[in-house]
């Protein structure tokens, strides 16, 4: 029967009563004993009485291997484990003797006195003691966390370490031969090989039915404990042995009948060279229980739903290995294996643990004379079939196919077990630790890009990603303490060190746990570094713990109070605006959703740039001079190309196909636009729109011109198109001398000539405006005045500006005007309404754009400037 996880809540301390609650802190059973009914005492004793059958042979077993009589076994699987189960916070742990723990005691004491003996007892006792003590210490002290410095991969090295010691320990009894107690694993292996003509075939035999038995009944008797068959089939093929041929013909020597009884009273050996010589081994004991313990009671309690106090585990380990030791028990600590049968046997509360040390009182009273049919060959086979259970093959792989680091760790840990029981954990931890270091020494930093769409919040990996030329964006995946200062430093250094106009770092800091003095001294560094640069640093996401001591510190002003973001903040779209302009300006990355604003990061407007296409032999000319004007700004040229039916689709492709390639020689993006219909400058339009194109690319020779007029395609599409217009004419190129911009004065002339300033600015051009004084031959003052603040504008943009005043016919004082100042751009407004205006969108702009002999922008609103693309 399974526990049943909902009894949690009957045990949960904010439930009881505040005097129930503290008294349960120093007696833990006492929150458990409410649970206790009729049907729990029933089911605690059926899983005790389980538990007590399967500690009878683990208990001689495990004395065996830690050197003592079978007996001191069984006495630390009573009293130790009544203690613990009174005292601990778990509900299903067994303390008792383990494997681990008695290949430890053995290999700590042998070398001190003559496994067996009294003093041999003596010097235990004192140890599991000291053991005790220290548990209760660090229980007390609320020190549980200390067991998670001895890694899972240390545990299992030293495990199958210990499995070969106690395999190797018992070479003599399985074999019959004469190998000496206490000699280190590589003389029992040298003296195993030298006496391989010595082996006696008859305590050999014995051993090997042992072993067989045992293996046959785990495999195809599940159900019942395979050490207790190993050992009844063992007994009875040594008893008809030695019935048929004699003991001393055989050779086979049994364990000896065991002292039925209660555990006697012991007394430690308190004298001070004993204290010293078991101090050192009670340390590592005492670290090596407690994860034993600990680590049992987690994974049962995973299944049972139980919150396990780990301090309140310490002092219930420590008060029984307190008690143990006066009462003949060795060190002891959680059984994995009876704790989970404790488990699944339908065990409800720690009553089954203490029923199963009184089971075991009484089965000892009744078995203890048997033990004297137990042959030691026997009991080898049966230590043989624990120690190729405590090797686990499958996390061994694991590790090996996992972690290359990992699995030094382990190899370490097993190979020094073998040479030295406390020096192979002790260098498996500080190797594990070593290598923590060293990883956390070296925190993750790697590049990372916005998500696309998603307004800056999150970031992902740049492999094979554009990233900014101008802030580079981080993240450290690490803590900013004084080992790893020097890695993040030397990373932040190399950025401008491989990109000097990178002077800006972002650092997505949320995997940042914490950061200690050093590192806030650090960051304090580079911030004022950067500024130096002309950059900053700037942090996204930074953890309270970690900014509160950067702020107790004053180092958050060292570094800048604006530096900091928080959660759900864009940072992108505020360090947009301390970026070089005119980087920006010609930039082809775009990354920040700020880049695609429509804005330079000094307030210009970028531009979005559209071809019209035709397959007119000047065609090439305007489509040359939009792929420049494209490559000057740093932008996408949007082309289309329209077909007025069906067929004439795969013709336009065609067209779109060679400025495709002229534009990748020039080292220009390019995305098309094809759309069929009958009305060319409607499609225009519609592309115009779809694109949100700020300034369409049209030839003069697409321009069908009536007369002096223009024709009815071409006012619909100059005088409705959604954005500018740049009319190029025959031989036009890129303009490199002079913009010329008709101003009188309007709002829309002084856009007009803020539009011109945008053009001329990425190519260092001079700007002329460009009037006509009224009818008495002088410049309106309105007009002036606006002319010299349009100039003063265009000055503090460091665009050289002039104004120029000529009388005479509008149209050809334009042309004039432009031949005069060797200008190669002239700049019309649209959509005005002064005189001048009203004549710019008639006539005049008809016969500037059919004469020119340069290109003519007629500027007008842009509908979608939300969307504008810039350079």
């Amino acid at each position: 029967m399974v526990n049943s996880p909902t009894i949690a809540v009957l045990i949960d301390p904010p439930l009881m009563n505040p005097i129930a609650g503290q008294l349960g802190k120093l007696f833990p059973f006492i929150l458990w004993w409410p649970m206790v009914t009729r049907l729990s005492l029933r089911e605690d004793l059926l899983a005790g009485f389980t538990g007590a059958l399967i500690v009878l042979p683990q208990g001689v077993a495990f004395a065996t291997i830690a050197g003592l009589p079978p007996q001191y076994g069984l006495y630390a699987a009573m009293v130790p484990a009544i203690v613990a189960a009174l005292f601990g916070s778990s509900w299903h742990l067994v303390s008792g003797p383990t494997t681990a723990i008695s290949i430890a005691i053995y290999a700590a004491i042998h070398h001190l006195a003559e496994p067996g003996t009294p003093q041999y007892i003596g010097l235990v006792l004192t140890l599991t003691l000291q053991v005790g003590i220290f548990q209760l210490a660090l229980g007390l002290a609320r020190m549980g966390a200390l067991v998670n410095f001895i890694s899972h991969t240390v545990v299992i090295g030293f495990t199958s370490g210990a499995a070969v010691l106690i395999a190797a320990s018992q070479i003599r009894s399985f074999f019959g031969i004469d190998i000496p107690r206490g000699v280190p694993f590589y003389e029992v292996l040298h003296q195993f090989f030298v006496q391989l003509d010595q082996i006696n075939p008859w305590v050999t035999f014995v051993g090997v039915a042992t072993l067989a038995t045992g293996i046959a009944t785990r495999r195809y008797w599940k159900k019942f404990p395979y050490m207790i068959a190993a050992m009844i089939g063992g007994s009875l093929i040594a008893f008809v042995i030695n019935f048929w041929l004699g003991q001393a013909e055989t050779g086979i020597k049994t364990v000896g009948a065991l002292p039925a009884g209660l555990p006697p009273l012991s007394l430690p050996d308190f004298s001070f060279e004993a204290l010293k010589k078991t101090f050192g081994p009670a340390l590592i004991i005492t670290m090596l229980a407690l994860t034993e313990a600990v680590s049992i009671a987690r994974a049962i309690a995973t299944r049972s739903e139980q919150r396990i106090n780990g301090n309140q585990e310490f002092i219930g380990q420590g008060l029984s290995n307190i008690f143990g030791a006066f009462f003949s028990g060795y060190a002891s600590s959680g059984s994995f294996n009876r704790s989970g049968v404790n488990y699944e046997a339908g065990a409800r509360t720690p009553l089954a643990t203490i029923f199963a040390s009184l089971i075991l009182i009484l089965i000892l009273l009744a078995v203890a004379p048997l033990a004297a049919y137990l042959p030691n060959a026997a009991m080898a086979g049966i230590l043989f079939l624990v120690a190729w259970g405590l090797i686990d093959f499958h996390h061994i792989a694991s590790i090996w196919n996992t972690s290359k680091s990992e699995s030094a760790i382990l190899w370490v840990t097993l190979i020094g077990t073998l040479m030295n029981l406390e020096a192979g954990i002790v260098g498996g931890v500080l190797l594990s630790l070593l290598m923590y270091l060293h990883r956390t020494s070296r925190p993750g930093i790697e590049p990372v890009v916005p998500v696309v769409d998603a307004s800056g919040y999150h970031f992902v990996q740049a492999r094979g990603k554009r990233e900014c030329p101008q802030l580079r964006v981080l993240r450290i995946n690490g803590s900013a303490y004084f080992g790893a200062v020097d890695h993040i430093q030397k990373a932040l250094q190399q950025i401008d060190a491989d990109n000097p106009r990178q002077k800006s770092v972002l650092v997505v800091s949320l995997g940042m746990n914490f950061i200690d003095v050093a590192g806030a001294e650090m960051f304090a560094q580079e911030a004022r570094r950067r500024r130096r640069m002309g950059g900053g640093l700037y942090f996204y996401r930074m953890k309270d713990a970690a900014y509160q001591l950067l702020r107790q510190g004053g180092y958050d002003s060292q570094i800048g109070e604006g530096a900091f973001f928080a959660v759900k903040t864009n940072p992108t779209d505020a360090l947009y605006w301390t970026l070089d302009p005119e980087i920006c300006r010609t930039c082809k990355t775009r990354i920040f959703a700020a880049c695609h604003s429509g804005r330079l990061p000094d307030g210009d407007r970028r531009l979005r740039l559209m071809l019209a296409a035709d397959d007119s032999e000047m065609a090439a000319e305007t489509r040359d001079l939009a792929i420049a004007l494209a490559r000057q700004f740093g932008v996408t040229l949007d082309v289309t190309g329209v077909a007025i039916e069906e067929k004439q689709l795969e013709t336009v492709a065609a067209r779109l196909a060679t400025i495709h390639t002229a534009a990748i020689a020039a080292d220009v993006h390019c995305e098309f636009i094809t759309r069929q219909g009958s009305d060319l400058a409607q499609e225009v339009h519609a592309a115009a729109n779809a694109a949100h194109t700020q300034l369409l690319v049209i030839g003069r020779h697409m321009i069908p011109f009536v007369s002096a007029e223009l024709g009815p395609v071409a006012q619909r599409v100059l005088a409705n198109a959604p954005c500018h217009i740049l009319v190029v004419a025959p031989g036009n190129r890129l303009w490199k001398r002079r913009i010329l911009v008709p101003f009188d004065g309007s709002e829309e002339s002084v856009a007009a000539c803020a539009l011109a300033g945008q053009l001329a600015k990425p190519a260092r051009l001079p700007i002329t405006l460009f009037s006509v004084p009224d009818s008495s031959g002088e410049l309106p003052v309105a007009i002036a005045d606006e002319a010299r603040l349009a100039i003063a504008d265009l000055k503090v943009e460091g665009i050289e500006a002039e104004l120029i005043v000529k009388p005479g016919r509008i149209a050809d004082s334009i042309l004039a005007a432009a031949t005069d100042t060797g200008a190669d751009l002239i700049v019309l407004y649209r959509h005005i309404r002064s005189d001048l205006s009203r004549k710019l969108l008639g006539s005049v702009s008809d016969q500037v754009t059919r004469n020119a002999t340069i290109p003519v922008l007629l500027a007008g609103e842009v509908k979608q400037t939300d969307h504008s693309v810039s350079g």
